[in-house]
């Protein structure tokens, strides 16, 4: 417990670096308060990825549509099952993958500005009765013992700086033989291992599919360098207090990224 209280206070002081606040559930708050009133932000993604940009899933994150098709395809679920998106965010992504596969999804995340822009839009891809969302985190989700029949999650895990505990809890909720699909960084970011692999195994996993993601870097540096040229603009659509957040973190990423990797993984519970 003492080891994990220790990395959760170093996990907000690199919040406090990145994004300019102490919680990390203040500053996703106003990143994605932001993200709901700027034009420009989406411009700037949008351009980056070009055919890549999943239109719908509208994330905060580096999603592409390869990776959302792939992330379906991976998790192979069904009509009439259900999935977890963990550090679900707006809840494009996982939205964009239960319409596609048919099946029911849970989104959770920590911002309840994120969870309630998610709930709003619902109606937009079709899921009613069929989507919902709720606050909680990677080491406490509130769900039931094996009531998964899989699990998402995008460019998020790197939020929870004790992995082993989340990936623990992760297996609790999945029945065996489900499917964990995630993307996230291996390397020199702050918590990160050199890779995921031997965490999924020590926590009941088989790893299946671990691979970069093809064009990550060159569109990730393409969306930082677009926030810090049109910082000033963002600062007007959003506000001070919401578009900080974003600057912060593209000033203080860029420098990491020669020496990280993004990856895409899918693991089956054993």
């Amino acid at each position: 417990m003492i080891k994990h209280a220790l990395k959760s206070t170093m996990m907000s002081l690199i919040c406090l670096k990145s994004y300019g606040q102490w919680s990390a559930e203040k500053a996703h708050d106003l990143i994605y308060q932001g993200h709901d009133r700027s034009d420009c932000f989406k411009k700037i993604v949008r351009t980056a990825f070009g055919d890549e940009f999943p239109e719908d899933a509208d994330a905060f994150s580096f999603v592409t549509l390869t990776d959302l098709k792939e992330t379906a395809a991976h998790l192979n679920i069904a009509r009439g099952e259900t999935f977890a998106d963990l550090g679900c965010g707006r809840g494009g992504p996982g939205m964009w993958i239960a319409r596609r596969t048919g099946a029911d999804l849970i989104g959770i995340d920590i911002s309840t500005s994120a969870l309630a822009s998610a709930k709003k839009r619902i109606q937009h891809f079709g899921l009613e009765k069929r989507a919902g969302f709720r606050p909680g985190n990677f080491y406490e989700t509130g769900l039931a013992d094996s009531c998964c029949d899989g699990a998402v999650s995008i460019d998020a895990l790197w939020h929870a700086p004790d992995k082993t505990r989340a990936l623990e809890e992760i297996a609790r909720i999945l029945k065996p033989g489900a499917r964990f699909v995630f993307t996230t960084w291996d390397g020199n970011i702050p918590f990160m291992p050199k890779d995921h692999k031997g965490l999924l195994e020590n926590s009941g996993f088989e790893v299946e599919v671990y691979r970069e993601t093809p064009g990550w870097k060159e569109r990730q540096l393409a969306v930082y360098h677009g926030i810090l040229d049109s910082k000033e603009e963002l600062i007007h659509e959003m506000g001070k207090k919401h578009a900080t957040p974003i600057i912060k973190e593209a000033k203080s990423v860029i420098p990491l990224l020669d020496t990280s990797l993004r990856v895409f993984v899918a693991a089956r519970k054993r």
